[in-house]
């Protein structure tokens, strides 16, 4: 912090026949330059920016200002930490504040200094900071990995994919193992180069982790990966599983009532859903395969958060429908920035003409499931004001929204061609579904199908039954209802699912139980 005096000329009166009765002082006067500081591009974890914005009093009177105050959402920037509590400019004074920036990865911030002060014309100034990082970036996946129980002598393998993204050469000094004796998970480079493996922005490296238990037990290995990461140069990656002599399971479930359900899609159509889209489009299977499974009486219908208007409605009677939902989920990315998710669900289900009472999507007798996908936050009215409108046209529990949105709190992360986004955090939307008891989902996961399938599986109860192990040995499946054999089911190996016979589903509140083993190595 410095002080500096700015001296005014003096005013020289000549002898003339004029009486000076006093000159009025001007009232202190904030001038705050400049207005915005923009560091660049920085090399993270290397270079810091160094810049300085005037405090400029343009009045007579002495100016008060209060300590300069950062707003940032991180670290990154600093200003000057000897600042006092209060700070007197006197006229024609000016203070210079330094300010200070220092990335640590590859990112793009931003913050503002806010200036208050007793000027009465302009009491309060910003100066808008700006400044990016750049930086190799490690993402290893997956961290963690359970190959379950695997019989004696049979292998398993998973690949540990390492790839840069951020935006400078990613430098791989070494990759190291710890494993428990006897060594049954074995680390292999196969061709790989010797140290150090550079990859480029955007480029992948991987290489197989095999296991072949020997004998019987758990299995452990860490490998760890170090790099020229700045913020992240090492990272520890876990290996379990366990040997097994012969493997049987038993999956168990509740049955529910077989659900009525009106299911309303609200998908974000602003431009940055195209690859949400496309991932909710190339996992609809695994959300209409649940509501096949579980014979459903469903409708299906899909709007955007600019518009209540739909295309169709999809059935169980309509040809291809897990094909139609697919396209029609793909609403395109032309839409309104600002999303309207909510207020789109409440027009389209208070008009008969889109999903409304007295059209053809709404049924009386059917649970009502909205389902908002969106990668920002909701920007209707206050959430709460639906309210009244979503308790009128459901009792209690009829009426569940769910939502694929951004982790609440502080939003997520994901990957897309080679660059860190950020998608916002889904408020209003989270709000809404806390409220009712629903579901979300977090949009930044890598692994949709499993998501819709959860998804669905909440929303609907089963006549078939999937077996949570592959490759089942046919002969050896039992099931029960109620502790009771029973006798009147088929296995689809297709599906790897039971299914019971029609009109033979267990009743509501009984449990099914299915016991079942899976073959060893060599079978």
């Amino acid at each position: 912090m410095r002080l500096f005096h700015i001296p005014f000329l003096a005013c020289i009166l000549g002898c003339q026949d004029y009486t000076v009765n006093g000159i009025e002082k001007r009232q202190p006067q904030m001038l705050v330059y400049p207005k915005e500081i923009d560091f660049g591009r920085l090399d993270a974890g290397t270079e810091t920016g160094h810049e300085s914005f005037v405090i400029v009093n343009t009045g007579d009177e002495d100016l008060t200002i209060f300590t300069p105050d950062l707003v940032s959402g991180n670290s990154r920037f600093e200003i000057d930490n000897t600042l006092e509590e209060t700070i007197t400019i006197e006229g024609g004074d000016l203070l210079e504040v330094n300010v200070y920036y220092n990335p640590e990865t590859f990112e793009t911030n931003g913050a503002y200094v806010s200036i208050d002060g007793n000027d009465e014309l302009n009491p309060s100034a910003r100066v808008l900071l700006t400044g990016g990082g750049d930086a190799p970036v490690i993402d290893v996946s997956p961290l963690d990995f359970d190959y379950g129980y695997i019989t004696i002598g049979c292998d398993n393998e998973e690949r540990i994919t390492i790839e840069n993204i951020g935006n400078q050469d990613l430098i791989i000094d070494s990759v190291t193992q710890m494993v428990t004796q006897p060594a049954d998970i074995l680390f292999e480079l196969g061709s790989l180069p010797p140290y150090p493996w550079t990859i480029v922005p955007g480029q992948q490296m991987d290489f197989l982790v095999s296991y072949i238990p020997t004998d019987v037990g758990a299995d452990l290995s860490d490998i760890t990966i170090v790099s020229n990461d700045p913020i992240n140069n090492i990272v520890e990656t876990s290996q379990i599983g366990d040997g097994d002599v012969e493997r049987w399971f038993v999956d168990t479930w509740l049955q529910e009532q077989v659900p009525i359900l009106d299911v309303l899609w609200v998908i974000d159509n602003s431009g940055s859903m195209s690859p949400f889209q496309s991932n909710l489009s190339a996992n609809i299977t695994s959300f209409m395969n649940v509501f096949s499974i579980s014979a459903t009486d469903y409708h299906i219908a899909v709007i955007t958060t600019d518009s209540p208007a739909f295309s169709t409605i999809v059935t169980p009677s309509t040809p291809n429908a897990t094909s139609v939902v697919a396209s029609l989920v793909q609403t395109g990315t032309h839409g309104s920035g600002m999303e309207k998710g909510i207020q789109m669900a409440y027009e389209s289900l208070n008009n008969s003409a889109y999903a409304g009472l007295g059209g053809l999507f709404y049924r009386e007798d059917a649970t009502l499931i909205v389902i908002f996908v969106s990668d920002e936050p909701d920007w209707s009215q206050m959430w709460s004001t639906y309210l009244p409108f979503f308790n009128n046209i459901k009792l209690p529990g009829e009426f569940i929204p769910y939502g694929v949105i951004g982790d609440v709190p502080g939003g997520c992360n994901y990957s897309w061609n080679g660059y860190v986004r950020t998608a916002g955090e889904g408020l209003g939307y989270w709000d809404l579904i806390d409220y009712y008891g629903g579901n979300w989902y977090s949009i930044c996961a890598t692994d949709w199908g499993i998501q819709l399938q959860d998804l669905a599986g909440q929303v609907t109860s089963r006549r078939s039954f999937p077996l949570s192990e592959e490759d089942p040995i046919d002969y050896t499946i039992e099931v029960t209802v109620n502790g009771q054999l029973v006798y009147d089911w088929s296995y689809d190996a297709a599906s790897n699912s039971v299914s019971f016979d029609e009109g033979r589903a267990p009743s509501e509140g009984q449990t099914v139980e299915i016991n079942y083993a899976v073959w060893g190595c060599g079978e």
